[in-house]
Order: structure tokens, then C-alpha cells, then sequence
């Protein structure tokens, strides 16, 4: 999936912008795509490139404040949800559904925020996904120790939030990026491009939120049995609490957190999506392979 062929669509909402990068496929439904913490699509190329190589359509949020966007200030959880809610609705307009969510770690659960919000979702998937609220949930950061004050120190960061929102927190001061790197063996991803930093005002958002476990359409979970991140116990108390009209969960033997990252799971995970969306009724179109 070469650069050359993307094309960027810049949407405004509410004032503030944000961009679609838009890989098309004739004839072919879409998956709109949201990224990890800090990143963009361009570091999930390999994974992007994978899911139209197995017949679909792909939409990659630059959500507001990253990719190519300006890394500025002034999102929060909720209003990066409402951005990929009205990026299905333009891609609805734009005869490019029906539509599926997929997204990676906070993508996945901004993927299943979306899917618990929108009746015109063909399927979700999630790589790796939590409850924020979830008691556990805080296990994922370094205030583990913190479990049992987990309430206060909710209302804590919410009052900092307030009041210092543009406050600049580096990745490293709230996750273990030992954790997040364990298991995933040779990276392939783009290396530029990536926030350094988020303002203290979403990480209180996306602490306190609150997102919905009733989905609207079929949701399917994958998650590496080595990911030291989100480990598979955290990944079956989280499957448990969602309700779906279907729902699966599917292990990756290995890959770590960054497993989208790696091409033999990203082949995987994206061939696996494409045949349940063609199992839903959404269009695949496979390109023919030229023979030498």
C-alpha cells in the first residue's frame, strides 16, 4: 500500500479539524480505523495495508491533535469519539459503507465507545480494549499500588485535569514502555509523526470515562497471550462485561502489544476481519496478483 496512493480528507467539526486518510477500494466496503495512544495510521501501515490487501476499504482517523494533524491541545475521549462518529457518518454520505470499527489498545477502546454509540455499524474489533472504569483497569498504569484508592485518585486527576488541562504528561510518566514493547520481536512501523506527550486534560477524560458495554452490532476481540500490557486476564474480565449481538474473542499466540505492528499477525488479524465482515454481508473487492 504505497503513500501515494492515500488521499487525505480534511473534516471539520465543532470548530476543530481532523483528517481521514483514505486507502479506497472499488466496489469494497470500509473499516474505519482508529490508532493507539499517541500515534497516527501511519504506524499502523502494516496492519492498514493488510486489511485492503484482504478486500476492503480503509479509513484511518487522524484524530485531532495527531498524525497530521497539529499537535495541539484541547481534545478530550468524548470529543475524539464524536470525531469518528461523524467520520462514519461522511463515510455513509460518501457511499463508502456499510462500515466497520476496528481500532488498537486506546483506538480499541475508542473503537468499542463507538460501536456501544452507533446503530449503523456493521461489525467491531478491537486489538487489545478495556472499561476505563473497570476496578482493574488501573493495572494497566504505573499507579497499580494505588488499586484500592482508586476512586480518589480518579477525582484527583480530574481536579488536576481542570486545572491545569494543558499541562504537557509524557508517555513514560503514566505506562511501563517495557510493557509496552515486551513481546513484540522485529517493529515494523513508520517511526515519525508520533506525539511526545498528552495534555493533562484528556488523561483525565479518558480516566473518568464512562463508555457504554451494550454494542450494537457483532465485536470481535484480539489480544496476544503475551502482551504484558494488557494481559489476558484483564482481556477476559473486559470480554465478559460487553454484551454484543455476537462476540468472540481470538487469542494471538504471540506479537506482544504491538502485534498489529508485526506482518504475520496484522495478515492475520485483517484476513479474519475481512471473512467476518464478508460473513455480514459487507463487499470485499481482492485485487488480481500480477504473475511473473
Amino acid at each position: 500500500m504505497s503513500t501515494a496512493r492515500a488521499r487525505f480528507l480534511r473534516l471539520e467539526r465543532n470548530g476543530h479539524s481532523f483528517t481521514l486518510e483514505l486507502w479506497p477500494n472499488p466496489g469494497a466496503r470500509t473499516v474505519l480505523f482508529y490508532p493507539g495512544t499517541m500515534l497516527s495510521p501511519r504506524h499502523y501501515r502494516t496492519l492498514l495495508a493488510a486489511l485492503r490487501e484482504a478486500g476492503l476499504g480503509v479509513a484511518g482517523l487522524h484524530p485531532q491533535g495527531h498524525g497530521v494533524n497539529p499537535h495541539r491541545g484541547g481534545f478530550t475521549f468524548d470529543s475524539l469519539l464524536e470525531d469518528g462518529l461523524f467520520a462514519e457518518r461522511r463515510l455513509h454520505e460518501a457511499g463508502l459503507g456499510p462500515v466497520a470499527v476496528c481500532g488498537h489498545s486506546q483506538g480499541g477502546i475508542l473503537a468499542v465507545a463507538h460501536a456501544a454509540r452507533s446503530a449503523t455499524l456493521t461489525a467491531a474489533f478491537a486489538i487489545c480494549a478495556i472499561l476505563p472504569h473497570m476496578p482493574r483497569a488501573i493495572e494497566l498504569t504505573r499507579f497499580a499500588r494505588f488499586a484500592r484508592e482508586r476512586a480518589r485518585l480518579e477525582r484527583a486527576i480530574v481536579r488536576l485535569g481542570r486545572a491545569l488541562p494543558w499541562l504537557p504528561v509524557p508517555l513514560a510518566a503514566y505506562l511501563s514502555l517495557g510493557r509496552v514493547l515486551a513481546g513484540h520481536g522485529k517493529l515494523v512501523m513508520a517511526r515519525g509523526g508520533s506525539r511526545c506527550t498528552y495534555p493533562l486534560g484528556f488523561l483525565a477524560s479518558l480516566f473518568s470515562a464512562r463508555i457504554g458495554t451494550e454494542l450494537h452490532c457483532p465485536f470481535r476481540l484480539y489480544n496476544a497471550r503475551d502482551d504484558a500490557l494488557f494481559t489476558p486476564a484483564l482481556a477476559r474480565e473486559f470480554f465478559s462485561e460487553i454484551h454484543a449481538p455476537e462476540k468472540s474473542l481470538v487469542w494471538l499466540p504471540d506479537g506482544g502489544h504491538l502485534a498489529p505492528m508485526t506482518p504475520v499477525r496484522a495478515a492475520f488479524m485483517a484476513r479474519d476481519m475481512a471473512a467476518a465482515c464478508a460473513g455480514l454481508g459487507m463487499e470485499l473487492r481482492l485485487e488480481a496478483t500480477a504473475t511473473h
